[in-house]
């Protein structure tokens, strides 16, 4: 069994090359931001790196282009500039059994692709594009902020990778359920959950701290429903000098009207973004996790709490249920509710024996997503596929 990735940004989709690199059946990496870094996860010699790429960021980012062109189109334009040098290319691969592509990243390869005989999968981290669309344009009109729709021709170019794919590859059981809402077949759907670094976020000792800290980790904007938890934080108004949340991460132009207009008590922290090593020592010093985000796969941030013996509360559109039995591992909650949210967090502030516990059974939980886990069931999956490919060959 050979295998060929394709994915324009990061992804996961060096953990899956490295996976199958272990398993002697990656074939080629096609990626445009292949580092030094990224040798320690993939040989050089099963990678194709697009230096347009990084050339096209630099003009953008550093030289600040950005602001003459819309960021749809510009991701847009990224898009296609990739699957446009992956159509020359992927031609000169020879026997391939399956061909891996991200969501809008290959319809123009497709004819080519297919010459090859690949089976082709389509990896897909987020909910159905449709159904991101809808959650998202009700998100913003709700608290009324203009809503840059995602380009029609990224829906529709998506939408034919749906249909041209022979399988569609999901991470939660949320995110399956999306597809099955829009009429794409169960036979189609693949669904293996992502792996988390275990042992880096469980290496350190969970911290003894005076304060009850809640921590939020991800983009600050209306997506990760980061104005709920405000909301909630706000209308609970515990004490200060005990209690504090902990917001990391960067702030996105969408929730800055939100935020002009609520007043937080000072146990508010907007702390921005951070590295990896620094995250894992803010998660040991928290008491709890609260991701109530609107729209997300599989949020691998909730793992990372999870492994490091935080509680966690999310929302049923995370692909947290996946990871969290509802009172077991912390608390599930609908999306936009923020009494409910506040009643949870409470709870946990005022049951703090029962708060450790629920992290003690997450951190149990969790050990099985690790990405030697992924590795070995997508592997398995493929083999599922190569047997089916073997079964409509003898017919």
């Amino acid at each position: 069994m050979k295998v060929v990735i394709a994915a324009g940004g990061r992804f996961h989709a060096f953990h899956l090359a490295h996976q199958l690199e272990r398993f002697g059946i990656l074939k080629r990496l096609y990626t445009g931001s292949y580092s030094d870094i990224d040798k320690k996860y993939v040989s050089e010699n099963f990678i194709i790196n697009n230096n347009n790429f990084s050339r096209i960021n630099f003009l953008f980012s550093k030289l600040r282009f950005y602001r003459y062109l819309n960021k749809s189109k510009l991701h847009r334009f990224q898009d296609n500039v990739f699957d446009n040098w992956l159509s020359r290319n992927i031609l000169k691969e020879q026997e391939i059994d399956i061909f891996v592509g991200w969501a809008n990243y290959f319809l123009n390869s497709l004819e080519n692709i297919k010459k090859t005989g690949a089976k082709i999968i389509i990896e897909s981290g987020s909910t159905h594009i449709l159904e991101q669309q809808k959650l998202l344009s009700e998100e913003y009109e709700k608290f009324g902020v203009k809503y840059e729709s995602i380009n029609k021709n990224t829906v529709d170019k998506i939408l034919r990778e749906y249909d041209e794919s022979d399988y569609i590859m999901c991470p939660s059981n949320f995110t399956k359920n999306s597809f099955l809402k829009y009429g794409i077949s169960e036979n189609k759907i693949i669904q293996v959950p992502y792996g988390v670094d275990l042992s880096f976020y469980s290496k350190i000792e969970k911290q003894k701290t005076n304060k009850f800290r809640v921590i939020f980790v991800g983009l600050v904007c209306l997506r990760k429903g980061v104005q709920y938890l405000l909301q909630a934080w706000q209308k609970l108004n515990l004490p200060i000098d005990k209690t504090e949340l902990l917001i990391v991460g960067n702030i996105l132009s969408d929730i800055n009207p939100f935020l002009k207009n609520i007043k937080l008590n000072k146990n508010v922290i907007f702390y921005g973004s951070t590295d990896k090593n620094n995250l894992s020592k803010l998660y040991s010093q928290s008491s709890l996790f609260v991701l109530p985000s609107i729209e997300e796969g599989l949020s691998m941030t909730i793992a990372e709490a999870m492994a490091s013996g935080l509680p966690v509360i999310c929302t049923t559109n995370t692909g947290g249920q996946d990871l969290i039995q509802n009172g077991v591992q912390g608390f599930i909650s609908t999306i936009r509710d923020t009494d409910d949210l506040a009643e949870k967090i409470l709870f946990c502030y005022t049951h703090k024996d029962l708060s450790n516990q629920m992290g003690l059974s997450g951190a149990q939980k969790v050990k099985n997503f690790t990405w030697d886990n992924y590795g070995h069931n997508i592997y398995k999956k493929y083999l599922d596929i190569m047997e089916n490919i073997k079964l409509e060959n003898s017919i």
